[in-house]
């Protein structure tokens, strides 16, 4: 659909509209009074969201952020599916799967009783995602913005044998400085290194918060649902409240990784950190024919 039959079909007066982006990308702008984001189709993907009275924006997009069609956005909340990291049937596949380079469908936008704004997006096997991976599938990724930005993801297997995927919502937060932030909840949680440094196959345990000094790369097992960014130079808390989740992936690439990643400023290291809601590692989620498995995540800013 073009951006008139978009309009005609969803917008919502006053509140929600449909615009074309960098890139000839389509996004969703919304405006509701409890908050401001902006979606895009491209990957079914949130680019930004700020609650009303909030100083700063809860994510991070970065300047050299790739916006194409055939190219993934580094910055919000990108899809990770059907496989996260690296395929494991295919390593030289794209990392972290097809999804987020996909253009999705719009299926709904909606008002909640409370204000909040409810967009579903969809998106279906073709011949292009068979000739990736061989399976018929329906997702769905809906997501709410309202005093708190939540974001579902969905999957249907629409065939008739069982299929296994590993899945995240790779969410990119944007921080003050490193320096100051702690992210609270892993206590305990053991952990794959996958550090540009660390020995292959290396493992640790968490004690205490986790400081970023340096480059951070892990997967955190038996995490609890209830995670917190402690930001004392944006003076904010960013509780995480993941569903049908236990593992978590925390990433800050360091001054090495930014100058190697082209779609990040050399600087854009002390600007974000990602803490995912993921199944991944060992949280391999497998399902029957016709049964489906979800993963979410609800974000929610809090001053210190």
């Amino acid at each position: 659909m073009d951006l008139d039959a978009l309009n005609a079909a969803f917008a919502l007066p006053d509140v929600l509209h449909f615009v074309e982006g960098p890139g000839g990308l389509t996004l969703i702008e919304i405006d509701n009074g409890l908050a401001r984001a902006t979606l895009t189709t491209h990957g079914a993907q949130v680019l930004s969201y700020r609650p009303a009275g909030a100083r700063d924006e809860l994510l991070f997009v970065g300047e050299r952020a790739y916006f194409a069609p055939d190219q993934e956005i580094k910055g919000g909340v990108p899809i990770c599916w059907p496989w996260f990291g690296r395929d494991p049937d295919d390593p030289a596949r794209v990392i972290h799967g097809f999804a987020r380079l996909r253009t999705w469908s719009v299926l709904a936008c909606e008002t909640r009783p409370d204000g909040a704004i409810w967009v579903r997006f969809g998106l279906a096997d073709d011949e292009t995602t068979r000739a990736l991976w061989p399976h018929y599938f329906n997702l769905w990724v809906e997501v709410t913005v309202g005093a708190t930005l939540s974001v579902v993801l969905t999957t249907r297997n629409a065939g008739d044998e069982p299929f296994a995927i590993t899945q995240g919502l790779h969410a990119y937060f944007q921080i003050g400085d490193p320096a100051q932030v702690s992210i609270l909840g892993l206590n305990g949680c053991r952990y794959l290194d996958k550090a540009a440094d660390a020995p292959p196959d290396a493992v640790g345990v968490q004690s205490g918060a986790l400081g970023l000094d340096a480059e951070v790369n892990r997967i955190y097992e038996s995490v609890p649902p209830q995670l917190v960014i402690e930001d004392t130079a944006l003076e904010r808390r960013i509780r995480i409240d993941s569903t049908h989740s236990r593992t978590c992936v925390v990433w800050n690439p360091w001054i090495a990784g930014a100058q190697a990643l082209p779609d990040l400023d050399d600087a854009d290291y002390q600007r974000f950190v990602c803490v995912e809601t993921v199944n991944a590692a060992s949280e391999i989620i497998t399902i029957q024919p016709q049964g489906e498995a979800r993963i979410g995540a609800d974000y929610r800013i809090e001053p210190l």
